[in-house]
Parts: structure tokens; sequence; C-alpha cells
């Protein structure tokens, strides 16, 4: 009686393993297929999502863009021509470069503060650095023209700059 006890308990725990065994494996094939469905989804379709979305057409991009040009045009026909951009340029140049290229765009459609912009951004130059190697009368004129939109001196206080 005890040995059947025995085969019976036994039995039953094998049954309760194969259970367990089996509802392991069930949440193993689940995972598994959630995973399969992450690794299948399609990354690119949110980009494109996004692409068409943004317009490119407006005229801000144009009016950028144009400039953007123009200095590229500047820079490779100026004597800095041998100097790659996206390196690392002298700090004693950049007034020189920046007065090339400001003087190329002088009657040009664009303000000071977006020929400053692009010009930092095309010769990868930090904003106060290039601010700080610039000529003075550079310097005043991005002021002023930022004072006349934002009016900053007036709220300040401020009559004269330099």
């Amino acid at each position: 009686m005890i040995k059947q006890r025995k085969l019976i308990d036994n039995k039953n725990e094998e049954i309760k393993f194969d259970e367990n065994l089996n509802l392991s494996l069930e949440e193993n094939n689940i995972e598994e297929e959630f995973e399969q469905e992450q690794l299948e989804y399609d990354f690119n379709d949110d980009y494109k999502k996004i692409q068409t979305l943004v317009t490119y057409e407006n005229e801000d991009y144009i009016h950028l863009a144009k400039l953007n040009t123009k200095i590229d045009e500047i820079f490779k026909n100026s004597r800095w021509a041998i100097i790659n951009p996206n390196k690392k340029i002298p700090k004693d140049l950049i007034p020189l470069i920046f007065q090339d290229i400001l003087k190329e765009l002088e009657n040009s459609e664009f303000t000071m503060v977006e020929k400053f912009v692009a010009i930092c951004d095309y010769t990868a130059i930090n904003y106060a650095k290039a601010y700080e190697a610039i000529h003075m009368k550079y310097k005043e004129l991005i002021i002023q023209e930022m004072d006349k939109k934002y009016k900053i001196l007036q709220k300040k206080g401020i009559k004269k700059i330099f």
C-alpha cells in the first residue's frame, strides 16, 4: 500500500511538473512571438511619416538654402579654398574669413545675423568664439539688428554699446 501511494504521489508530481513545464513553454512561445513582432517592425515607416509631414518648400528654408549656397560658392572661390571648412580653423584666421565672406555678401537681401549664423555653421565655428574674433564693425551691426528686432538695449537702458 505504501508503494502504491508513493507511485501515485510520484505520478501526481510528474503531472504537476509536466503542467508547469507546458505553462513555461507556452510563456516562452508567447515571448518569442512578441520578440519576432518587435524585430519585424520597420522603423523606416516612422521616418517616412515624419518626412511627409515636413515640407521643404517653405520660404524660410529656400531663403536660408540660398544663403548657404552663396557662402559655399564664395568660400570655394576665395583664397580660403585650401582650408577644409569642416576642420578646425585657426583662431587668427576667423576674422579674415568672416571679413572676406561678409564683403561678398554685403549688398545681399540677407540680414547680418543670418549671414553670421550661416558662416559659423558652414565653417563649424562656435558662435561665441566667432563673435569674439570678428571685427568690431560686424559686432556693432549684429547688435543693432538684434536690438531692432528684440529691443534688448532699450529694455536695459543702454544707449551706446562701444
